[in-house]
């Protein structure tokens, strides 16, 4: 019987949040339906408490047949470090690299000899076809779309594959190879919560919208599960594990209203009993009054609106085009209902002048939001941002481990230089959060009192050391 290792590896960071593994839980779903002979494991490192020696001995006891690794851009020297270790001990053992360092930095990714393959973007068909290749010895790399292999010791990247139209083909993720609960007592996206037992959901995958700092790991355009296909899944979690609070991962939950309407009609149909969260970042200039009625009666406490930036010209730069009038009227009424409201803010662009950094910011202090998070921007390699910043003249290399939105970088690439910019968000933050009227308004709307000494004491730290 073949066996497959697929982790996720971690890099700790200040801030550090946690939550299931989707992507190596997709890939694991994939492969066991498609190859059922096949033994699957997953780990996930730092959920798990795994330094690289253990996953090295993981790998040692587990002997996969393929071993994949999956990294976000500020892992990729946990990626490196493991397929090092790896090969040292098993020179003959095929590696896999994915995720989305994979996907925008392939070439500098693959440059990594220890390496033998990579797939870039949506992966579960392209892992299956390369399984298929290395447990049977039929077919070829090189006609393996998404795939990236060596030929006679040099880099090969095959053209991309084409998205997976039908999600509802694709099988649920492999919840039961992770150990469900252990991400309850976890750090979660979102911080607040009402239930500790939880799940990561997502619905769709992609964006239709431009965003230029966006990975685009599912691609330029909207696919959507059939909302009868989410409360299937809803309910299996439920019935299963004992979930009772959903956080809706999507890039863009609601690009569809009709069918984020019906998702929600369906829950109250079917009498599903969740709270609900959207830590991700939902679109605020496509809602209406309806979805969030709906929203609520569905179960949702808490909404995160993507604003970024208050700049109409950077909003162009940037190519969200979001209407700022609007958003600023769908967070008035989504605190009219009564639901917690985040927004995220980014400052740093490109080219950004310091009016357009206050103007971000004075958005987010007279807003309705309860909460709101400034990070800022990291032009990732790969992205059309990281081109933007290039084109403009700013020199944006960094090291893969800064490769993250909480602090500034080492280098400027907008009029305000870093360590002002940082005191500009700290200042910000302390004017928001104390602010007697929001207090009180977050006071009343919160849904587990009993989190809040400890929010308190998250909220000194990150003040106190955030240098």
């Amino acid at each position: 019987m073949p066996r497959v290792q697929l982790i996720k590896v971690g890099h700790p960071t200040a801030h550090q949040k946690f939550g299931q593994p989707l992507g190596i839980m997709y890939l694991a779903g994939y492969l066991r339906k498609n190859l059922p002979e096949t033994e699957i494991q997953l780990l996930d490192m730092l959920p798990q408490g795994l330094n690289l020696a253990e996953l090295v001995k993981k790998v040692a006891d587990f002997q996969p047949d393929l071993l994949g690794i999956s990294a976000m851009s500020f892992e990729a020297g946990e990626l490196h470090e493991l397929a090092a270790a790896v090969k040292k001990s098993f020179p003959r053992m095929p590696i896999v690299a994915g995720g989305p360092y994979v996907t925008t930095a392939t070439n500098q990714a693959f440059s990594d000899q220890n390496l033998d393959f990579v797939v870039r973007c949506e992966g579960e068909q392209t892992l299956l076809e390369l399984a298929q290749y290395l447990f049977s010895g039929s077919g070829s790399p090189a006609k393996i779309l998404g795939l990236g292999f060596r030929e006679n010791g040099a880099a090969q990247i095959n053209p991309d594959r084409p998205y997976l139209e039908n999600l509802d083909t694709l099988p649920f993720p492999a919840w039961d190879l992770i150990p469900v609960k252990k991400y309850f007592d976890l750090p979660r996206f979102g911080t607040a919560y009402v239930h500790k037992e939880y799940m990561q959901v997502m619905t769709s995958r992609g964006c239709p919208f431009h965003c230029t700092y966006c990975h685009r790991i599912f691609g330029v355009g909207f696919r959507a599960r059939s909302p009868e296909k989410v409360i299937e899944e809803l309910e299996a979690l439920q019935q299963k594990f004992g979930i009772r609070e959903i956080y809706f991962v999507d890039d863009c939950f609601n690009c569809k209203p009709s069918r984020a309407k019906r998702i929600c009609d369906l829950i109250v149909e079917r009498g599903l009993k969740f709270s609900i969260n959207f830590p991700n970042g939902l679109r605020g200039d496509i809602f209406d009054e309806e979805l969030l009625d709906k929203l609520k009666a569905a179960g949702t406490y808490r909404i995160t609106y993507a604003v970024e930036t208050a700049s109409e010209r950077m909003q162009k730069f940037i190519k969200k085009n979001l209407n700022l009038d609007q958003v600023k009227k769908v967070i008035e009424l989504t605190d009219k209902k009564n639901v917690l409201v985040d927004g995220f803010f980014m400052i740093g662009f490109p080219g950004e002048k310091r009016s357009e950094v206050e103007q971000t910011l004075d958005f987010a202090l007279e807003s309705k939001l309860h909460s709101m998070n400034i990070f800022f921007v990291t032009p990732f390699e790969g992205t059309e941002l990281y081109r933007q910043a290039k084109e403009l003249g700013y020199q944006v290399q960094m090291e893969t481990d800064a490769s993250t939105y909480f602090f500034p970088k080492n280098y400027e690439i907008c009029e305000v230089p870093s360590p002002e910019l940082q005191q500009m968000a700290k200042r910000t933050f302390l004017k928001f959060y104390l602010n007697p009227r929001r207090l009180w308004r977050i006071f009343r709307l919160f849904p587990n009192k009993k989190q809040l000494p400890h929010l308190l004491w998250l909220f000194l730290k990150y003040t106190f050391k955030w240098a």
